[in-house]
């Protein structure tokens, strides 16, 4: 008996050693916004942007409004946007990436030597240029509004639904609304960056009785880092 017991506690603790780099978690890869990466020449980190492609070629923008058409639309004017000379990297990404109205787009994480501010690209209208290492689909990670608040925000690609207030100058992002867009009692919260500047989308939502704040329910891809949800791209939850 005591030969079995002495067998099983090393196999147990052979187990446990054997098993104990998968109990281990993994830390999620962590991105630069691209607008906040324009301010710091060699960036820490890789960036997380959306790829835009369309007549005018291949850039990367911090931001897209989809409710602006069929077409989204960069929410950050040509001179905030990062061009990207062709070569056979961005033609396999522009292949697999979706198409809507005019245009292809792809959220991706980039690295590589940003040049700028400056004149770049077709008719030097591009304020950026960036000559990539690496260009890859970004890795978004699927959240919940809870589990979102209690994840430390060190630069996490993600993917929420939730229900967005937002006024002039701040928006939280919370797990249920009650009467006249206020938070539900007890909902967690997020953070948004604020203010937001997808004015197409903030328009449509549903504006509070007291008119300062519109709210609903709408789906974000975003950088969750330093306290605060980055919006990438938002779009409205019809229901």
């Amino acid at each position: 008996m005591q030969r079995l017991f002495m067998i099983c506690t090393f196999l147990a603790m052979l187990a446990a050693c054997s098993g104990a780099p998968a109990a281990t978690p993994v830390p999620a890869p962590t991105f630069i916004p691209l607008d906040g990466a324009l301010g710091a020449p060699r960036p820490s980190s890789p960036i997380g942007a959306y790829l835009l492609i369309d007549a005018g070629g291949a850039r990367l923008v911090a931001s897209l409004s989809f409710s602006s058409g069929a077409t989204p639309a960069p929410l950050d004017p040509p001179a905030r946007q990062v061009w990207l000379d062709p070569d056979s990297a961005i033609d396999d990404l522009a292949v697999r990436a979706q198409p809507a109205g005019d245009s292809r787009y792809m959220a991706v994480a980039v690295t590589g030597v940003l040049e700028g501010p400056g004149s770049f690209g077709p008719g030097g209208a591009f304020g950026y240029r960036m000559r990539p290492q690496t260009v890859m689909p970004l890795p978004w990670q699927e959240t919940t509004v809870a589990l979102l608040a209690a994840t430390p925000s060190s630069g996490q690609a993600v993917r929420v639904t939730g229900a967005l207030i937002a006024s002039a100058n701040e928006a939280v992002l919370v797990e249920a609304l009650g009467p006249g867009g206020a938070p539900a009692p007890q909902a967690r919260q997020v953070k948004l960056r604020a203010p937001l500047r997808d004015a197409d989308l903030i328009s449509a939502l549903t504006v509070a009785p007291s008119g300062a704040v519109r709210y609903g329910i709408v789906y974000i891809e975003g950088i969750w880092r330093d306290g605060a949800l980055v919006p990438m791209g938002m779009r409205r939850v019809e229901g």
